[in-house]
């Protein structure tokens, strides 16, 4: 036996006719909208898929009470992709910690108070907020750059985010900022968030210009000039972790309307006043404090890989 169509529901419920009507006549003069636009309504099998884990993720948004009318409005009449990818990403992380890690989460709507975050994980110790975020991107029309330049454009996109998040959260908190980078083309992995957050590895020898060669072999050494250890007086404290999230990834399995592939890297705070515990996302990996050390740990290593599955 076929297996079942899959049949879109809340999809039709946000993308009305007249919704998608509109978006089509923006698309003409936006190529941001232009590629939303396919997604949306074209006949390609990967549209497709990509309108049923949409279709999923709002459905699931819905059942837990997270597709309020700002959301409808920020999906269905979008400013440029960026809005509707960003809105999007703050329905498909909660979705993926709730269908992957099992977590409880409940939606932050229009918040009287601001410093809530987009939704919370309850768990019984205490809740942990979570702001999602989004990084504009790099220009479409952009050629792929040089190296020297790729790191700058890698650390601008991701620091702006972060200080917008960081900006948003209060102290007393454990504070989750996810970043999220699909549109960030040359963010492939955590390095360049290794690099911002922590600081760098350093190569240094010993050269003789007598004998004009390295009299000692090169070695490495971490400088930790990261935003989260550089300042004296320690800033940032409130932010518990990092997340580096990036969807529609490779991870060793057929790209599929029943799965959806993720890649995430947890990145903890050394200083943070509220720490999450590691286990909270377990065989994941991370960058977790070793105070004993005085030192960051980078523990199950590669295993950034998931897939939402169902």
């Amino acid at each position: 036996m076929p297996p079942k169509e899959y049949k879109l529901t809340v999809f039709y419920e946000v993308y009305t006719p007249d919704a998608l009507s509109r978006i089509d006549e923006r698309a003409k003069h936006d190529k941001g909208l232009k590629g939303l636009n396919r997604i949306l309504r074209s006949d390609n099998e990967y549209s497709k898929i990509d309108r049923i884990h949409l279709d999923k993720c709002l459905h699931f948004a819905k059942e837990n009470g997270g597709l309020d009318a700002d959301k409808i409005s920020r999906l269905s009449n979008p400013n440029d992709l960026h809005e509707w990818k960003s809105t999007y990403n703050e329905f498909l992380v909660p979705y993926f910690f709730t269908k992957v890690f099992k977590h409880k989460i409940e939606f932050v709507i229009n918040p009287e108070k601001k410093g809530l975050g987009d939704f919370h994980i309850v768990r019984p110790e205490g809740k942990v907020i979570v702001e999602v975020k989004t990084p504009k991107g790099d220009d479409p029309d952009m050629q792929e750059p040089k190296e020297s330049v790729r790191v700058g454009l890698d650390k601008g996109l991701l620091k702006s985010v972060f200080f917008d998040g960081a900006k948003q959260l209060k102290r007393g908190n454990k504070n989750l900022i996810v970043i999220c980078t699909q549109h960030c083309a040359w963010i492939c992995d955590w390095r360049p968030f290794e690099k911002l957050f922590y600081g760098k590895e350093v190569i240094t020898a010993a050269f003789d210009n007598k004998i004009g060669r390295v009299v000692e072999p090169m070695k490495t050494k971490f400088t930790p000039d990261g935003e989260l250890n550089r300042h004296k007086k320690k800033r940032f404290t409130r932010i518990s972790a990092i997340a580096s999230f990036k969807n529609d990834i490779y991870c060793g399995s057929p790209f599929s309307e029943e799965e959806q592939q993720i890649q995430f890297t947890l990145l903890h705070n050394y200083h943070a006043v509220c720490p999450i515990d590691q286990n909270l996302f377990p065989d994941l990996e991370q960058f977790v404090p070793d105070k004993e050390k005085g030192s960051i740990e980078h523990l199950n290593k590669d295993k950034r890989g998931f897939l939402i599955e169902g």
